[in-house]
Formats: structure tokens, sequence, C-alpha cells
């Protein structure tokens, strides 16, 4: 099993998919850094963690990692690379598994070290802003959210590219899950909605709507979800054949 994590974070370190990906989360992050904090007036904590959170202006970075996710799941099958990936290991859950864990952790170590970024230029910012100003522990618990919901994302993702290996059909359902089919949940039922992918991304990362989870108990919705359709995944993939 370590040596198929190792590949895999291989792979990932040497494809420029991964580095495109990167750039883009810390764009985007970027951005919205300093468009809340330039152009908006953050005068509570959840205001100013919102601001300097590595999820993005409306928790968008995490969805970005699940795309990420996809293509990369999707990427071996498009590519053919995946026969070679079940020759070395023949067991496919073991496989799948090291993949969802290499991009569990790579999604980890993009969150940690953007929002190292991300405070580094927002906290500035915001400094002379009225209101409390963000503690230890709401810098320590916007490291751990971030993390947890951009390191699941990537998992999730994963599971969801191995579970559809077509490329399109996965990136374009995930994409409409996401942004048609959530905010639809979300008015048809507050209640549902909190239960729901996106919701429970942005409440790990410390996004508080109105209907939110709080951070822990999303957390385990998260990995539920993650946990769900990566099983899923691995079934479908016992019994694909690849050619």
């Amino acid at each position: 099993m370590i040596g198929l994590l190792h590949g895999e974070m291989i792979k990932l370190r040497t494809t420029r998919t991964a580095l495109g990906f990167a750039a883009l989360v810390l764009l985007l992050v970027l951005a919205s850094v300093l468009l809340q904090a330039l152009l908006g007036d953050p005068a509570t904590l959840d205001d100013k963690r919102q601001v300097v959170t590595v999820a993005g202006l409306g928790g968008t970075i995490p969805a970005v990692l699940i795309i990420f996710g996809v293509v990369g799941a999707t990427g071996e099958h498009r590519h053919g690379t995946i026969t070679s990936t079940f020759l070395i290991a023949p067991d496919r859950v073991r496989a799948t598994a090291a993949k969802l864990l290499a991009y569990f952790a790579t999604g980890v170590i993009v969150a940690v070290l953007v929002q190292a970024i991300a405070l580094a230029i927002g906290l500035p910012l915001i400094a002379g802003d009225p209101g409390p100003d963000l503690g230890g522990s709401d810098i320590l618990a916007l490291f751990l959210g971030g993390a947890a919901s951009c390191g699941l994302a990537a998992a999730l993702g994963v599971a969801v590219g191995a579970l559809i290996s077509h490329q399109v059909a996965a990136v374009v359902g995930t994409l409409a899950y996401l942004f048609i089919l959530e905010p639809i949940v979300s008015a048809v039922s507050g209640d549902v909605s909190s239960y729901t992918v996106g919701s429970t991304m942005s409440a790990v990362a410390g996004i508080d709507f109105s209907d939110s989870l709080d951070p822990l108990p999303a957390g385990l919705v998260l990995a539920a979800w993650a946990l769900v359709v990566g099983t899923a995944a691995v079934l479908a993939d016992r019994s694909r054949d690849v050619n």
C-alpha cells in the first residue's frame, strides 16, 4: 500500500494538471482575500474569518478541489494509463484507496500552504477594521477546517471520477450537482441542504451560512459522503473492464 501511495504522489508531483489546479486555488483565494478585505466591511469574527479562509468566497475552493479529484481519476481512463495502473496493482481496491489517500493528502497540503498565504496577506489588511481581532484559536480552526474541507473534497472528487469514468460526464455532472441541484435543494428545504456536499464543505472550513451545521458534524457528514461514494467507486472498479 505504501508503494502505491508513493506512486500516486509521484504522479501528482509530475503532472501539469496538479500544478495548474494549485495555481488556480492560490489565485482564487488571493482574489477572495483582496476583494473582501478592500471592498468589504468585516466587523465581526465571522466576517473576518470569511475574509481569510482558504475556502474562498462562498466556499468555492473545495468545489475546485472536487473537480481536481474528478479530473485526476478520470484522466487515467481518458489517457489509457488505468490499464498499467491495474497491472502494477491487480488489487483494484488498494489501487483506488491509494489514489483517494494521495488526493486527500494533496488537498490538505495545498490548503495549509494557501491558508498561510491568505493569512499573511489578509490579516494586515483587516487589522485596522472595527470589532474583535482573530485570535490564535481562530487561526488554528481556519487551518484545521480548511485542511479537512479541501482534503475531503479532493478525495470525494477522486471517488466520483472513479465511479463515473467518462471525464466530461463526471465533470459536468459534478458541476451540475454543486451549482444547480444543491441550490434547488436549499430553496426547497434548508434542513436538507445542511447535509449536502457543498454546504458541509463550507461549514467544515468555517463559513457560517444560516442553515449550516457546526464544523465537526459537518466534517463527519462530508467524510460519510466520501466514504459512500468511494465504496461505490471501489465496487464499480472491481467489475469494470479496462482496455
